[in-house]
């Protein structure tokens, strides 16, 4: 399986490259000249907002499946997904990991199993490269809480956003009430899980039919 990598030269292009092996995958340069699209199975974008425009664009004018973990997207960004899940099918995903869905879960649980409203706190530690901020993740967090649970939030969710070292990403979530205060953490350790997820998306979206994805999609059908 061929797929085209957005960012090719970027840690996370890199990442991905190291596990192609692993997947049978080969990985090709989006940016590369002469490419065989006959060979190409999905693109993978892991670049930045101006980036991820040409990417979309490239994919719609190829029909090819896109896998995007870029974050710091604005209204423009937003319509031209709108668009490009007419004719593509497009997976945007902030976070590619497990933990993080693992994460939601586990939230998901503890909030439907109180009866008492909590003030929320959301605290994101990446490394000093990290551009955007608060994190896609962190934001992707925040409104999974409020559209699930409104009720269960008192007040507005707090993010607090910290570049640090090279730490890979930390995510802490605290819910404060009368009871006490009860914390889910995720930290990633390294960018492989990172890859590894957009690796298996990129295998999976192949046979996915025009639309709009996350990468909870992905997992309920894997799991």
């Amino acid at each position: 399986m061929h797929i085209l990598i957005n960012g090719f030269n970027g840690n996370m292009g890199q990442a991905i490259q190291a596990q192609c092996k692993q997947f049978d995958f080969m990985a090709l340069d989006f940016q590369a000249k002469a490419i065989n699209l006959n060979d190409i199975s999905a693109v993978i974008d892991f670049s930045s907002p101006a980036g991820f425009i040409e990417c979309v664009n490239y994919c719609l004018e190829h029909n090819l499946p896109l896998i995007s973990g870029t974050t710091g997207f604005s209204e423009e960004h937003l319509s031209l997904i709108s668009i490009a899940k007419k004719s593509i099918p497009i997976l945007i995903a902030s976070n590619m990991s497990l933990g993080i869905a693992n994460l939601k879960r586990s939230m998901e649980e503890y909030l439907l199993s109180i009866s008492i409203s909590s003030k929320c706190r959301i605290i994101e530690i990446h490394h000093t490269k990290k551009k955007d901020s608060p994190s896609g993740t962190a934001l992707e967090i925040s409104r999974f809480l409020e559209n699930l649970f409104e009720s269960k939030i008192d007040g507005p969710i707090e993010i607090q956003s910290h570049r640090i070292g090279n730490i890979f990403g930390m995510h802490r979530i605290e819910f404060e009430n009368a009871n006490g205060t009860s914390t889910f953490q995720h930290i990633a350790n390294s960018r492989n899980i990172f890859a590894k997820g957009a690796l298996e998306a990129s295998r999976w979206i192949n046979s996915r039919e025009a639309g709009e994805y996350s990468f909870a999609d992905f997992l309920n059908k894997k799991l």
